[in-house]
């Protein structure tokens, strides 16, 4: 059985479970039975199994305290830099294979960049690096977080950027990315990578979940469209009053369940449309189940709207930044929050309803065609491990 370390987030977010479990879904169709180690990258010290339970307990914040108008104060941080690295516990050490499973890696705004994160050192550089022993490391199914439009010029004038993102690229023995944004942030930083769609479209088929009859369409709220403005005149309070509008005018006529990724969705739910039927699970799983008995959806959550395609679903995503245009990779559409008025949501509510039928038969090559290169590059990489 292959040993497989993850650098992922754990009860975090659905759409890393989501991404997750469809990375192990192809690495079980190159590997056989994988066993996983999950290591919170927001707490890099779970890299050592005897302080899970620092995350496990929901205690991060305590030990790792943000002060007002100041930096975290990791003392988690501290804590593994204190101590030795144990080879025969430690989650990067004792591991066939190391995956870094999805997520935004690409990023550059006003101050700090994707080269400042807090687990590349202690995990990568202090574990990996000059240690790996030949054990191949994957990158897969990264992308950008950028303002919405970006064409990735905002990395050119970071030299230190693009050798950490050389240096990334060039510890792994294989890169892929889910957006074309990515492969252009590669190219500046002089290297190459393959596009495909995120992995997260194959996780329903390592969980065995099959789409259901549609009984009801899937809607999602976040306010002001997304998690980050970047700096844009976002048109939070107009969002707000368009989605509103629009939902109770589709509940007029069909059935319709707000689907809330966490609680602060929820609070928004109950908030603003509380006359309408809610979806909110602690268990990932229960998304993807959920968004098999939908028949279409439009969301602010991208991972919603994947798990949906997964399905033979389609979906619209309203976003804010550059994470919404990994859409194009499977035939989806995305618009900028600040777009997405009455008069298009009403349109776009009628294209979906009429592609329910027939987008299952064309999302279906599309993940077979994924599936072949994904596995093929990965055979490439690792060949046979046990």
């Amino acid at each position: 059985m292959t040993r497989v370390s993850i650098i992922t987030t754990v009860q975090h977010n659905v759409g890393d479970d989501f991404v997750r479990e469809g990375l192990l879904y192809l690495l079980e169709k190159q590997c056989g039975r994988v066993r996983e180690q999950l290591i919170h990258k927001h707490l890099p010290i779970t890299a050592r199994p005897e302080f899970s339970w620092i995350h496990d307990q929901g205690l991060d914040h305590w030990f790792d305290r943000k002060r007002p108008g100041r930096p975290t104060l990791r003392l988690t941080n501290t804590i593994d830099r204190l101590l030795p690295v144990f080879p025969w516990s430690d989650r990067i050490r004792r591991c066939d294979l190391l995956l870094q499973s999805g997520a935004p890696i690409y990023w550059a705004h006003s101050i700090k960049d994707c080269k400042d994160n807090e687990w590349w050192w202690p995990l990568i550089e202090r574990r990996w690096a000059n240690k790996s022993g030949g054990r191949p490391f994957l990158n897969l199914a990264g992308g950008t977080c950028q303002r919405w439009g970006s064409d990735g010029s905002e990395f050119a004038d970071r030299p230190a950027t693009l050798a950490y993102i050389r240096r990334f690229f060039d510890l792994a023995t294989l890169t892929t990315v889910r957006d074309a944004l990515s492969v252009r942030v590669l190219e500046l930083a002089g290297r190459v990578a393959q596009a495909l769609p995120c992995s997260s479209i194959f996780a329903v088929d390592r969980l065995g979940i099959e789409p259901a009859k549609g009984e009801y369409v899937a809607l999602n709220y976040m306010p002001g469209g997304g998690h980050y403005a970047f700096g844009q005149s976002i048109h939070s309070h107009a969002w707000e009053r368009e989605f509103v509008s629009f939902a109770r005018k589709l509940a007029a006529r069909t059935k319709c369940v707000l689907v809330c990724h966490d609680d602060k969705e929820l609070r928004e739910a109950q908030r603003l449309l509380p006359e309408l039927d809610r979806f909110h699970s602690r268990d990932y799983v229960d998304y993807l189940r959920f968004y098999a008995r939908a028949r279409w959806g439009i969301l602010n959550r991208i991972h919603g709207a994947f798990a949906l395609a997964s399905l033979g679903k389609p979906a619209t995503v309203v976003g804010t930044d550059s994470r919404a245009q990994m859409t194009e990779m499977i035939g989806l559409r995305s618009i900028f929050v600040n777009q997405a008025d009455m008069a298009w949501l009403e349109a776009e509510a009628v294209r979906l309803e009429s592609e329910s039928d027939h987008y299952a038969r064309a999302m279906d090559l599309v993940k077979e065609a994924a599936k072949l290169q994904y596995i093929g590059l990965i055979k490439s990489a690792i060949g046979s491990i046990s």
